[in-house]
């Protein structure tokens, strides 16, 4: 069962049911956010190829919060150092707000970027460094999700 923070946007998740409102409906994780971009980004699959949305993105996402296993912080803290380790900076945009809608700090994304660094040496730093400074850029005017606000 989801955590009680969460059970709105899983509801909301749940409700859309084109490609474009599924795209659309993951901004419910983080008030303030403007999902347009990330649409253009994915419309030819959500418009013509809606089941790779539902796929591997939608319907996994849905149920991972749906199970309420992890926290939205502690998911959020582990989908920012794998995108910044995959070096994906659409996926650290979206999770950094993701992130600091669900509390985290720009101190804790920046130690998760640390983590990152880790292994990967100075290539990594500049990559993370760069993608984070886009990320929270593109996040300023995300606000902390209030459930029953």
């Amino acid at each position: 069962m989801a955590r009680p923070e969460e059970a709105q946007a899983v509801k909301t998740f749940r409700e859309a049911k084109t490609g474009k409102e599924k795209v659309h409906s993951w901004g419910a994780q983080s008030p303030g956010r403007n999902m347009d971009g990330l649409y253009q980004t994915l419309e030819l699959f959500a418009d013509k190829a809606p089941w790779i949305i539902d796929n591997y993105a939608h319907d996994p996402l849905a149920d991972i919060m749906d199970r309420g296993v992890l926290d939205r912080k502690s998911r959020e803290m582990i989908f920012i150092g794998m995108m910044l380790v995959m070096r994906e900076p659409g996926g650290v945009v979206a999770h950094v707000a993701n992130g600091l809608a669900a509390g985290l700090t720009k101190e804790e994304i920046i130690a998760i970027a640390e983590l990152a660094c880790y292994e990967g040496g100075k290539v990594m730093a500049v990559a993370c460094s760069d993608m984070l400074s886009q990320a929270f850029e593109a996040c300023k005017d995300v606000t902390v999700y209030e459930p029953n606000a």
